[in-house]
């Protein structure tokens, strides 16, 4: 006479890879965000350079500005200066043109400094589009493979809870009911061997007397210690 465990055994072992397949279903979601977070990296750092080539070219419009300002005021001391009605008047207005000339130098270095930071920025911004557009090409084979794979995995677990059903017809209804409420209390399994006069669930050794009522299939034995259902196919 079979045991009635036997049939367990061998749901369990279904119930578990479907327990594995669902698991999988669930994760590949949290897979593809991970895949869009990275994808999200490139895109800030592409902004971020972006940004600082505006900062960069708001720069130097506004020290084109100064200086167009500075070189209307040169234009002005200039005309002032040939109407100057005495030397110090004209000395004056050439201390003045001097003074404007100065600062555009100065300026002019600054412009000199940012327009080499523009170039060096423009390159950041040629770096980050390509690495942009390998991590879009990269994001987009991924998440097709992980469509696939969903689509896969979806068909086996479809077949597998079939499977399931088909196993579930030949058990006992109150026996499947104790069975599918320890397997999802424990999470891995409900029914267990004895292995050398151990659980194989807890691995704590049982009294001589479980070990041979779990060879009678008219019985059903439960480990002392974890509260699996115990069966001896020795």
């Amino acid at each position: 006479m079979a045991h009635p465990l036997e049939a367990l055994l061998a749901l369990q072992e279904k119930d578990r890879k479907i327990a594995k397949l669902q698991r999988e279903i669930r994760d590949i979601p949290a897979r593809k965000a991970d895949i869009d977070k990275q994808l999200e990296g490139a895109k800030t750092r592409l902004a971020a350079a972006r940004e600082d080539l505006k900062k960069v070219t708001a720069d130097l419009k506004q020290l084109e500005v100064e200086v167009g300002s500075l070189r209307d005021k040169i234009t002005k001391y200039k005309q002032q200066q040939m109407e100057a009605k005495n030397n110090e008047q004209y000395r004056a207005f050439l201390q003045e043109i001097a003074t404007a000339e100065k600062a555009i130098s100065g300026l002019e270095d600054r412009e000199m400094v940012l327009m080499e930071k523009a170039e060096a920025v423009k390159a950041v911004i040629t770096e980050r589009e390509t690495e942009l557009k390998s991590e879009e090409d990269g994001v987009s084979e991924e998440k097709e493979m992980l469509n696939e794979r969903l689509q896969e995995v979806q068909e086996d677990l479809g077949a597998m809870l079939a499977d399931r059903g088909r196993i579930t017809s030949n058990v006992n209804p109150s026996l499947l009911s104790k069975y599918e409420r320890l397997f999802k209390n424990k999470g891995d399994f409900a029914v267990v061997q004895v292995e050398a006069n151990h659980c194989s669930g807890c691995h704590m050794r049982l009294p001589p007397q479980v070990t041979n009522d779990a060879l009678n299939p008219d019985k059903l034995v439960i480990c002392n210690f974890c509260g699996r259902m115990l069966i001896n196919l020795r």
